[in-house]
């Protein structure tokens, strides 16, 4: 087993994985020192606790989480016997997210909801409420139950949030173990998120303890120009896609970026984007240049960060480049 680096640094398994390859990777991933596995439900891709299942199975020691579901494809009861069930055959091992769904997604299931904050606190406090062994009999708006409770509940289960936009994230840290933060969170981001949640929780008298799980965009190898340059196409699909957010307003760059999605989206970002948005939009570069990146991050209040290697095809190369040349390089 390859040296561990002494802060959780996890890796994600994204939704185009062969099935056949998910315990290879996940092997793969505890054999190389990584602390967590991270698996994405992204619609109509892997399923996040099947995938979860598999990975949690065929290893031995290293946490899973799912991050994220939607909270409207499952009923929360359903979802809180899910995660229950996982939760119980590999206790302290799991960990569960739960988001809005990626709007295109749900509206094609035609469950997109009317209001993502409401649907959001019911989902999240609907699962939290059944794994601490509550009997549930209540109308909601958009979940309701009739004397619902769980057989084997599992209290210990953090349950996080994987929300963007500002009363998302208001909410996320009111009714939530911890946040998801997605790819293009860079350290200011973080370090703002980390404020904020903070000041909520302290408002409310909730306990300070708040997980800040951060994805991350990643690729590393010598020749540095190279490994960004084949990143760029990626960061602006993200990019393209999200918008104009805080996540990009905390560098000043959200002008800039409408500017290039409204002449030609991706493709126009990807050629005209600064060299220096890479430097907080991905952990990419040389063994040195990532291991920066990952410091700041930390630094900046992540409690785990979740490398998404790119491209997927490559995986097996990025987990060797990174369990030899960064892992153990983080302290």
């Amino acid at each position: 087993m390859a040296a561990n680096s002494t802060q959780p640094i996890g890796a994600l398994i994204l939704g185009d994985t062969p099935p056949g390859k998910i315990v290879e990777i996940c092997q793969n991933l505890e054999n190389s020192g990584f602390s967590e596995i991270w698996v994405a439900e992204d619609y109509f891709m892997l399923s996040g606790f099947a995938t979860a299942a598999t990975a949690l199975a065929a290893t031995k020691q290293i946490t899973v989480g799912i991050g994220a579901i939607s909270g409207r494809v499952r009923h929360p009861a359903v979802t809180a016997m899910e995660a229950a069930t996982l939760a119980g055959v590999h206790p302290g091992r799991l960990k569960l997210a739960i988001g809005h769904g990626v709007p295109a997604w749900t509206s094609q299931m035609k469950l997109k909801p009317k209001s993502f904050l409401k649907s959001f606190r019911e989902a999240t406090s609907g699962v939290k409420r059944l794994l601490n062994g509550e009997s549930l009999t209540e109308d909601g708006e958009y979940y309701s139950y009739d004397a619902v409770s769980l057989t084997h509940p599992a209290p210990e289960l953090n349950v996080l949030g994987a929300v963007v936009g500002p009363k998302s994230t208001d909410l996320c840290a009111e009714i939530s173990d911890g946040i998801v933060l997605s790819v293009l969170s860079g350290p200011k981001y973080v370090a703002q998120v980390k404020e904020n949640v903070d000041k909520i929780r302290s408002a409310k008298g909730l306990p300070a303890k708040f997980d800040i799980v951060t994805y991350v965009l990643a690729s590393v190898g010598e020749d540095r120009e190279e490994v960004r340059n084949g990143l760029k196409g990626v960061a602006a699909f993200y990019l393209d896609a999200m918008g104009a957010t805080l996540m990009t307003g905390v560098y000043g760059a959200n002008e800039q970026l409408q500017q290039m999605i409204d002449q030609g989206g991706a493709d126009a970002i990807a050629e005209n984007m600064p060299d220096d948005w890479m430097d907080w939009l991905t952990i990419a570069g040389t063994p040195e240049d990532c291991i920066k990146s990952i410091h700041n991050l930390f630094d900046a209040g992540t409690t785990s960060i979740v490398l998404c290697p790119m491209p997927t095809s490559d995986i097996d190369v990025q987990i060797k480049r990174f369990s030899e040349t960064v892992l153990p390089n983080i302290g």
